[in-house]
């Protein structure tokens, strides 16, 4: 007696887990979700195929494949799919009891394709991206090379807003801007590359000599500080900041980072070279 209530109570369990994924399947086809309607009707199809026996909720959980398989087959989403690779069985999918690893294979197999056939869709709309960003590329560098400023602006600025996201881009139309001497352009974009990647050496570099072009000394020296406190110490950065100052006419200042350079290397020749004109 207390085997058979254990048998009913798991095949009841088991009826209930096959119609939840079946709603659960159903649920995600009506949203379009493909990819996640086959998961739920694979679930159901597998755990039907493996209960050896549902009671008298055998019925009903075939009916409700039955239904889903029919709804799954004239989803629009998967016909046009099946037609653009030139699938013609119709239905896909049609339920019979004992049939349930073959529609398991079929599930699976379209959705091996349909991930194969995104993929290459991906990779031809990447290829289309990066041959047109090469193309604003070339032609706003061109317009700047023949001081066509306004044009060549269009360009660069459609690059960073349409490829703005990709790594480097920012900071390439940065440079093309400083060697076109459009410093202030060339500052608002290290300055976006610094805010996009904060790690960005060369970024940080120019950034800070777009600054000293255009004189302005007290940004380019937050910019050094900030480039300190991110990347640490370091004797050729010293090296730098205490050129940086000398130009500047900041002997003092000069003189300190000239000593931490030396410190870190005490061969540093550029650095002993500015500790002891100003030490003298």
């Amino acid at each position: 007696m207390l085997q058979r209530k254990g048998d009913t109570q798991r095949m009841q369990a088991d009826a209930r887990t096959i119609r939840e994924n079946i709603n659960r399947a159903r649920g995600y086809l009506r949203r379009d979700d493909i990819y996640r309607c086959i998961e739920a009707a694979n679930d159901a199809l597998v755990l039907k195929s493996t209960s050896s026996t549902l009671g008298r909720g055998r019925s009903e959980v075939d009916l409700l494949l039955v239904e889903m398989c029919d709804e799954f087959s004239r989803h629009p989403r998967v016909v046009e799919f099946l037609q653009s690779i030139g699938v013609s069985r119709v239905p896909l999918l049609r339920y019979k009891a004992g049939d349930e690893t073959l529609l398991i294979k079929r599930l699976m197999a379209l959705r091996i394709k349909m991930e194969e056939v995104e993929q290459r869709a991906r990779e031809r709309e990447e290829k289309l991206q990066a041959s047109q960003m090469a193309q604003w590329l070339q032609l706003g560098q061109a317009n700047l090379e023949q001081k066509n400023f306004p044009k060549g602006k269009v360009y660069l600025r459609r690059v960073v807003e349409t490829f703005g996201t990709e790594p480097d881009v920012i900071r390439e139309v940065g440079r093309l801007f400083y060697e076109a001497g459009l410093h202030a352009e060339a500052a608002e974009m290290f300055a976006l590359a610094i805010e996009q990647t904060p790690n960005d050496q060369v970024a940080w570099r120019m950034a800070i000599d777009t600054s000293e072009a255009m004189g302005e000394f007290k940004k380019a020296e937050s910019l050094y500080l900030d480039a300190l406190k991110i990347f640490g110490g370091h004797h050729l950065t010293y090296l730098n900041i205490a050129k940086f100052y000398l130009k500047w006419h900041r002997k003092d200042d000069a003189y300190d980072y000239a000593q931490r350079a030396l410190d870190l290397d005490p061969e540093l020749a550029e650095a002993k070279a500015i500790r002891d004109k100003l030490a003298g």
